[in-house]
C-alpha cells in the first residue's frame, strides 16, 4: 500500500473522505474542490436538503461523477470530540469505502481548526491528524485473507489531502506508517494458526527480522536456555513436542550514543491449552492469540529500526506452548526459576507468568533504564476493564504517568491498577517462596505482584491486554480478531 500527501487539486482518488462536525458549517478547501467537481450538488446534499446530520460516526455516501464518490463522516459535536474518537471515526470510514468499493484508492483531507474543542484535543493539529489517520485507515481497511481462495479487490493507495504540506505533517504521516505496518505485521502473525506458528517459526521470523534492519539478535535453544537455569520457563514448555525457543533481539542507534536503554517483553506462548488444567474448549478457540506480546514487540522493533530514534531496544521473547502430555508439568511442582525463587505450582494454566518470570530475570543482566513486558496474562482483566481497556500496573509512578498521558494521545485506553505488598498473601505456599497463582480475588493486581518479585528495575511497567489484544466482536474501530493493541502507544513512548 502507498502512502501519499497531496493538495486537495492533485488528488487522484476514486474514493473521498470529508470529515464534519455536527453543528458547524464551515467548508474546507478540499470541501469546496469537491462540491466544484460535483457541480454544487455536495454543499446542496449537506447544508440544504441536510441529507446528513453528521452525528458522531454516521456516513453518508455521494457520487460526484462515475469516477469519484465522496464519503461525509459525521464527527459529531466538537466539544465532544477525542482523538480516540476521531480514529473511531476513521476507521469506520475505511470500512464503508470497502464496503461499497470502487478503484484502489482512498483520498482523506487533514483537519485542525479544533480549538473549540475540549482540553483532550486543545493542542491538535495537522500534524498529529496525519499520524492519527494513517493507523485509522490501515485499521479499518485490515483483513487476513492467505486461506480464503476468493480474493477481495483492495485499496493500493491512501493519500493524504491538506492544503499546506510541512515537514512536520510528512514526518508524522511516516510515523503513522511505521506504526501501521508494525500493527499489521502483529495481526498477520496472531491471525495465522498454531500449526504454523511454533516457537521456532517465531524465531526464524526474528532471525530474518534482525538479517533485514541489520539488529543483534540471540536465539537460545532448550539446551542453552537449561545453562541460564530458566526452569520455569522449561516447565512450561516440556508438554509439547515443540521445543521452546528464547529471542533477544537488540536494535541500536547509528553513530549515538543512546539517550536511554528499553528493555521490551512479550508473552510468546505460541498456543496455550491450559496444560493440565486443561482449558474448555471454548476457551481454547483462539488461544494461537496467547502470543500477542511476541508479536507486538517483533512489530515495534521493526518500526523502531526504520525510524531511528537515539535509544537503545532490547526485544525479549521467551517461545513455548503449554500443552498436556504425559512429560507436561503437574499442579504441585516446585520449580526454580533462574534469580533462585521457588514456585509452586497451583495451576498450569497460570503459565504466561513463569515465563515472564525468568523473561524478566534476563532483562535485569542487560543494564536498561527501563523494563516494559505486554503479556495477555489474566482474565480477571477483561471482569475488571473489559474489551477496550489496557490494564497498567509497575512500580514507577513518574513511568506509568507518563505511558498513560501517551496513550491517550495515541487513541488507546489504558487503566492504572494496582500492586500492594499485602497481595503477597494470595500466593502464600507452606513449601515455596510462593504459588503461581491465588485464585480470582485482585487476580490481575496478584499477577503483577508476582512478576514485581523478578526484576530488579526500578522502573518496570506491565501491560495486561488479555482483554484487548483480540476481540470476540467487531468495534467501532477495530474488525474482530487481533487488534495490535498498545502498539501505537509503545512506539510513541519510545519516540519520546
Amino acid at each position: 500500500m502507498r502512502f501519499l500527501t497531496k493538495k486537495p487539486a492533485q488528488t487522484e482518488a476514486n474514493n473521498a473522505i470529508l470529515f464534519m462536525f455536527e453543528d458547524v458549517d464551515s467548508r474546507s478547501e478540499f470541501f469546496n474542490y469537491l462540491n466544484e467537481l460535483s457541480d454544487g450538488k455536495l454543499e446542496e446534499q449537506v447544508f440544504k436538503f441536510k441529507a446528513t446530520k453528521r452525528n458522531f460516526c454516521e456516513i453518508f455516501k455521494i457520487a460526484i461523477n462515475e469516477n469519484l464518490r465522496v464519503f461525509i463522516v459525521g464527527l459529531g459535536k466538537k466539544e465532544k470530540l477525542t482523538r480516540r474518537k476521531f480514529s473511531q471515526a476513521a476507521s469506520s470510514a475505511a470500512r464503508a469505502v470497502k464496503a461499497n468499493l470502487q478503484g484502489d484508492s482512498i483520498a482523506v483531507e487533514l483537519i485542525d481548526n479544533l480549538e473549540e474543542c475540549n482540553s483532550v484535543l486543545a493542542n491538535f493539529n495537522k500534524a498529529q491528524c496525519a499520524q492519527i489517520l494513517v493507523c485509522a485507515l490501515r485499521i479499518g481497511l485490515y483483513e487476513f485473507s492467505r486461506y480464503i481462495s476468493t480474493k477481495k479487490p483492495s485499496i493500493e493507495t491512501l493519500e493524504l489531502i491538506c492544503d499546506d504540506i510541512t515537514p512536520q505533517i510528512e514526518l508524522a504521516a511516516q510515523i503513522g506508517v511505521y506504526t501501521s505496518y508494525a500493527m499489521k505485521f502483529a495481526k498477520d502473525l496472531i491471525n495465522e494458526p498454531a500449526q504454523i506458528v511454533t516457537p521456532e517459526y517465531v524465531a526464524n521470523l526474528a532471525l530474518n527480522i534482525a538479517k533485514e534492519y541489520n539488529l543483534e539478535i540471540k536465539v537460545y535453544n532448550k539446551n542453552e536456555i537449561a545453562d541460564m537455569k530458566m526452569n520455569a520457563f522449561l516447565a512450561v514448555s516440556q508438554g509439547s513436542v515443540n521445543e521452546p525457543k528464547f529471542v533477544h533481539l537488540i536494535y541500536k542507534p547509528k553513530n549515538k550514543t543512546p539517550r536511554k536503554k528499553v528493555a521490551l517483553i512479550g508473552k510468546g506462548i505460541t498456543f496455550d491449552a491450559g496444560g493440565m488444567n486443561i482449558k474448555p474448549a471454548s476457551s481454547m478457540l483462539t488461544m494461537k492469540s496467547d502470543m500477542s506480546g511476541a508479536a507486538t514487540v517483533l512489530g515495534i522493533i521493526q518500526a523502531i529500526s526504520k525510524l531511528e530514534p537515539d535509544i537503545e531496544l532490547h526485544v525479549i521473547s521467551a517461545l513455548c506452548e503449554n500443552m498436556t502430555s504425559g512429560s507436561a508439568y503437574k499442579q504441585g511442582d516446585i520449580l526454580i526459576a533462574s534469580n533462585s525463587k521457588s514456585i509452586e505450582v497451583d495451576n498450569t494454566d497460570a503459565e504466561g507468568r513463569l515465563t515472564l518470570a525468568d523473561a524478566l530475570c534476563y532483562a535485569d543482566k542487560l543494564g536498561v533504564d527501563e523494563v516494559i513486558d505486554i503479556a495477555t496474562l489474566t482474565g480477571a482483566v477483561i471482569v475488571s476493564l473489559g474489551n477496550d481497556i489496557t490494564g497498567v500496573m509497575g512500580n514507577n509512578q513518574k513511568q506509568i504517568d507518563k505511558f498513560i498521558e501517551i496513550s491517550k494521545e495515541s487513541c488507546e485506553n489504558t487503566w492504572q491498577m494496582p500492586i500492594f505488598d499485602e497481595l503477597k498473601d494470595n500466593l502464600k505456599s507452606d513449601i515455596a517462596d510462593f504459588k503461581n497463582t491465588g485464585g480470582r480475588n485482585a487476580g490481575t493486581s496478584t499477577a503483577a505482584w508476582f512478576l514485581s518479585n523478578f526484576t530488579k528495575s526500578n522502573a518496570w511497567m506491565h501491560l495486561d491486554i488479555a482483554g484487548t489484544a483480540y476481540l470476540d466482536k467487531s468495534n467501532k474501530e477495530t474488525l474482530s480478531g487481533p487488534t495490535g493493541v498498545m502498539i501505537r502507544t509503545l512506539i510513541n513512548y519510545l519516540l519520546n
